[in-house]
């Protein structure tokens, strides 16, 4: 049976699970057919997924759009197949010479507005 709960439900998406993992456990446990998500994080990523229940899903397109903050973790000297920490490595050099001013002037250039190439495994949406 299905119920008529609406609103907006702010969801702390937990490391491993996709944006549409998320939504289908609120669907059954909240027993609503209409639930969707403003934005999407990718399965390695944690953080903040709005959802829209119900009603509320038409307000979806009020939700996205907004400014993002972004907090990361680094793992120095490797390369791996997926630009993430999941996929094989390809390549590990040595970083034992960097020093703090070096690495915070690198990540520097991921602060700001950016335009990134998304890597081939992403949750970005291709095609419709």
């Amino acid at each position: 049976m299905m119920n008529d709960l609406s609103g907006i439900l702010c969801v702390d998406k937990p490391l491993g699970m996709t944006s549409h993992d998320v939504v289908g456990r609120v669907r059954r446990v909240a027993g609503l057919r209409r639930v969707g998500h403003a934005g999407t994080l990718d399965p390695l990523a944690t953080g903040v997924l709005l959802l829209a229940l119900g009603r509320a899903a038409r307000l979806i397109e009020y939700l996205v759009g907004h400014d993002k903050v972004y907090e990361t973790t680094v793992r120095l000297g490797q390369t791996t197949a997926t630009y993430d920490a999941e996929g094989n490595v390809l390549e590990e050099r040595p970083f034992t010479h960097l020093i703090l001013p070096q690495i915070e002037k690198a990540l520097a250039q991921f602060r700001g507005n950016i335009l990134q190439q998304p890597p081939l495994y992403s949750a970005i949406k291709q095609g419709g």
